[in-house]
Formats: C-alpha cells, structure tokens, sequence
C-alpha cells in the first residue's frame, strides 16, 4: 500500500498542510530523501504526474511511489541497449552506476540534491572525463502509442494488457506526437529540470537525452529490442548554469521550509482528494 503503515500515526492533518510529529521528524530526519532530478521537476512546478505536496509526502518517507513492474523490467532492459547506441554514434563510453552500490546517489557531499544520472562519460583511462565538452547522457524511454492504465486496488496506475501480453492502445501514435511540435522532437520542461539538475551538480553545461520509441511488441519482450530497427533521437541540451541557480536556490528554499520544518506545502483541491483516497485505503 502507497501510504507508509509504519509513519501512518507520525504525522496530523491540520487545514491544508500536514505535520510531522515531533518525534518522527526529530528521529527520521537523517532518513528523508533528497531532492532528485525528477523531485527536483516537480517542487519547481513541472511535473505532469506529482505536486509539490506528494512529493514532500514521499521524501518524508509517508509516501511510498510504485512503478507498473512492466515499465520497470522494460526500462531496466531496454535502456543499456540505448546507452550502448549512444556510445557508438557519438564515440563516447559511459560510465553506469549500480544503484545499490551507491545507495541510489553519486552527489553525496550534497545534503539537499542527490541522485544518478543515466550515464557519465569516461576518458581512455575509464576515469569521468567532461573535457572537450562531452555530454552527460540522460536517456528516455517512450511508447509510440498512448497505452489504457486503471488503477488497482492500491490505487496505483496499472497497465492494461490483451491475452497475449500486449498493451491496450488507447490512441495511435499518440505518445511519440506529444514528443514533437513543428515536425522537431521537443524535450519537455520536466526532462530539461532532470538533467538540468545533474549538470548544475556537476558544474557543467552539456548533456544528451537519447529518446528511444517501443512498440507494443516491446513490453512483452524487451531483450529483443534492436537499436537498428527502432527510432532513437539523440538531442543536445546545454544548460545556463547561472540561470539555473534560480530554480536551485528556490528548491533549496523550499527543502527549508518544508522538510526541515515537517510542514507541507499547502494541498491544492487535487492533493486533497488524492490524499483522502489513499487514507481510505489505510482504513479499510
């Protein structure tokens, strides 16, 4: 179940925020997560799928995201096949972290923002190297068609499948357009913050997003994905560093006034009504 059973009683709703118990904060702080790249999107307001307050629900640990298994064994599949495409078109190795091995962040000298990016780039002595202005690498994963998703009993997401295993279409292409405007493939500010975030720890201007396409037939069986037959789109970004420090210094402020507090931003209607569903769930 997506609300914590085990903080269920260490925080109070009080109008539109929520409390944390003294004690829970006190006790639990060192253990609240930290601001990640797609944390970071939604605390800055771009984030299609969390707000501001969810996200405070899960860094707080009161909260816990669940992922359809589906996207995640097909991620975990699919993606070094694409980090593999990516090193060959641009002649760069990569660098890849395990994420247990690093407990999920290489930015740990950070207290506020954390987490992994998608590929570093290595020297010929296998070392990260940015010189010369090579990209870190940030890769995405999308459907070409718009896929049919009901929520299950837990109230998360689940893909919907036909007898075989395949997704159920909901729109033709519909995903892959929402990609691009004008004929060109358009990255979307939530993915711009992502990487944006990892440059700005880093102190570099460059990466890459490599955008892979998947067909239905790619959710049954991922390892068959062929990075030939397929649609990938490698496309440039470059960050303003100083510009950037505008949306680090306002997620730093709001880490302060929010995390450190054990107060919530205020709920919007949305956050309330999804809020309400998931207590439901406790109390049945």
């Amino acid at each position: 179940m997506p609300l914590n059973l085990k903080n269920f009683n260490n925080f109070s709703i009080d109008g539109d925020v929520v409390r944390l118990n003294k004690d829970y904060l006190n006790k639990a702080f060192n253990y609240f997560k930290k601001i990640t790249g797609t944390r970071f999107a939604s605390i800055v307001g771009l984030s299609k799928y969390n707000s501001p307050f969810k996200t405070w629900m899960m860094m707080t640990n009161l909260f816990t995201d669940t992922m359809d298994p589906t996207l995640a064994i097909v991620g975990n599949t699919i993606e070094p096949k694409i980090r593999d495409y990516v090193t060959k078109q641009l002649n760069i190795q990569y660098k890849v972290y395990n994420p247990r091995e690093i407990n999920w962040d290489v930015f740990k000298e950070n207290k506020i923002f954390g987490g992994i990016p998608d590929g570093e780039p290595l020297n010929d002595v296998m070392v990260v190297d940015y010189s010369n202005d090579k990209p870190m690498l940030e890769i995405k994963t999308s459907s070409i068609d718009s896929f049919v998703y009901k929520k299950d009993f837990n109230n998360c997401l689940k893909m919907q499948k036909d007898i075989n295993g395949i997704p159920l279409v909901k729109e033709k292409n519909g995903k892959k357009d929402s990609w691009f405007k004008d004929g060109m493939i358009n990255i979307s500010g939530e993915y711009k913050m992502q990487l944006g975030l990892y440059l700005y720890l880093r102190n570099i201007n460059h990466g890459v997003f490599a955008v892979g396409f998947l067909t239905g037939e790619d959710y049954v069986k991922p390892e068959l994905f062929d990075t030939n037959t397929h649609d990938i789109r490698l496309v440039d970004f470059y960050v303003d560093l100083n510009k950037f420090k505008e949306y680090i210094d306002y997620a730093t402020e709001w880490y302060n006034n929010y995390i450190k507090t054990g107060t919530s931003p205020k709920m919007t209607i949305d956050d309330k009504k999804w809020l309400e569903e998931e207590m439901k769930l406790v109390n049945k």
